[in-house]
């Protein structure tokens, strides 16, 4: 190999590194929409949860992506330039409420509706706490099999 070609296959990978530019995203993401494998509502809606409100303006009247303005919004919000996301996406929205929590009050009428008051005595501390040594002996002594019933309660909270 000479260095001729070694100087020309070290060109091309820097380019290769070289990340895209706001001009070149942008054009790559029209003529995704173009060719039909991104849907237009669809990267406005993505665009919009990344960059807020101003995404909607790339939305043209007929439909389509208008370049320009995907253009400027890229360019507006690339890293460095000062845009309000510097090149990250915002942080997720938290977690829904779990549907499935209980408090221990609503567990502890629940557990004496199904065992008895005798039973769950042993489980709840003084302090309310859940004594999950005691629950689980409750539950295997109840199923008569002896095996382990997975998880009964979600306790991260």
């Amino acid at each position: 190999m000479s260095i001729g070609s070694i100087q020309a296959s070290g060109s091309s990978m820097m380019e290769m590194a070289k990340p895209i530019s706001p001009e070149e995203m942008a054009q790559q993401m029209v003529n995704a929409v173009d060719e039909g494998s991104v849907d237009a509502e669809t990267l406005v809606a993505n665009l919009t949860s990344r960059f807020g409100d101003d995404a909607s303006t790339v939305m043209a009247e007929d439909g389509s992506i208008d370049v320009d303005e995907l253009t400027s919004l890229l360019v507006n919000n690339a890293p460095g330039n000062g845009g309000e996301t510097q090149g990250m996406a915002p942080p997720p929205p938290p977690p829904p409420p779990s549907q499935g929590m209980m408090s221990s009050e609503e567990l502890q009428l629940q557990l004496t509706e199904e065992f008895g008051e005798e039973a769950v005595a042993s489980i709840f501390e003084e302090d309310g706490t859940v004594n999950f040594d005691e629950l689980i002996s409750l539950v295997q002594s109840q199923d008569g099999s002896g095996t382990t019933t997975g998880i009964l309660l979600n306790t991260s909270a």
